[in-house]
């Protein structure tokens, strides 16, 4: 059994279509139905059923996947600690970020990138929930979010802050002027608010659910950068946490009065029972600094 092999086996298992699979592996389509048959052979059990042009892992293909997962894994851990022995000088790092956090993780890149000018950094944007399935299936080193109520399993976390719900409009926004705003009255303000996924937006909507209301929701966006230019226009509202609107010139932040907790804690995300990169723990150090900030 070679490690190649099971890389294929995970790629065939997620794709379910060994052309796809082959050409997202940059080989050709014999040469992976090759390698499956002989892993196949030598485990003495059918890994897939070819249905058509389709396949689907069988039940024993199931059973081996954690398995197979988890050996290339340990692999490239092990090869990772080798390159670690070296030192935090060249290298990749993988960082994921909700769009409410980007302001934290720009105040970090410069200094840790003076520090260490080689590493090479890759930055993934998306929803709590897209970032934490690629942490969770090794897609990412680190995850900078919100935490999304009901998900805390499988992740190591690190508390770096915690940023209040405020309702956001610009400065010529007719209510700019308000001390404070209640839910009834923002129930009748439309809004635009981050799509379903955000843990913003969840947490929108349980307060929704507890005080039997509807928001006046005109537009959804995945991307918190396009909601803040969309309020500079005047008309629209947004409700989002302090964080994600710092240091936005001409932005107005109102206090919701309401008794509930209306604050969000936010985290550093490991995956959990993995090897931690030193380049991921040193950027997650000058992170917990500009989150102390």
């Amino acid at each position: 059994m070679e490690l190649r092999q099971l890389k294929y086996f995970k790629a065939a298992c997620e794709l379910q279509n060994f052309s796809e699979a082959a050409r997202a592996l940059y080989i050709s389509q014999s040469t992976l139905s090759q390698q499956i048959k002989q892993l196949e052979d030598e485990l003495e059990v059918l890994l897939f059923d070819r249905i058509g042009k389709r396949i689907a892992p069988t039940e024993a293909g199931l059973a081996f996947l954690p398995y197979a997962n988890k050996a290339l894994q340990d692999a490239e851990d092990g090869k990772q600690i080798l390159r670690d022995l070296k030192g935090i000088k060249i290298g990749n790092l993988h960082v994921g970020v909700t769009y409410s956090m980007g302001p934290v993780l720009v105040s970090a890149l410069e200094p840790f990138t003076k520090v260490y000018p080689n590493i090479r950094l890759r930055i993934t944007f998306g929803t709590s929930e897209e970032l934490l399935h690629l942490l969770e299936n090794n897609g990412l080193d680190i995850l900078l979010s919100f935490q999304p109520e009901g998900i805390c399993d499988g992740f190591e976390r690190v508390p770096l802050f915690q940023s209040r719900l405020y309702f956001i409009v610009h400065e010529s926004h007719s209510l700019s002027t308000l001390s404070s705003i209640t839910f009834k009255r923002l129930s009748e303000t439309p809004l635009i608010l981050p799509e379903r996924g955000f843990a913003t937006r969840k947490k929108i909507e349980e307060l929704c659910l507890k005080h039997q209301l509807t928001f006046t929701v005109g537009m959804e966006i995945n991307d918190v950068h396009t909601i803040l230019h969309i309020l500079k226009g005047g008309y629209w509202a947004t409700v989002l946490t302090q964080a994600a609107v710092s240091n936005e010139a001409g932005l107005v932040q109102i206090p919701i009065l309401c008794a509930d907790r209306l604050t969000s804690q936010g985290y550093l995300f490991w995956p959990q029972g993995t090897y931690r990169k030193k380049a991921a723990v040193a950027f997650a150090a000058f992170l917990l600094e500009a989150g102390r900030k």
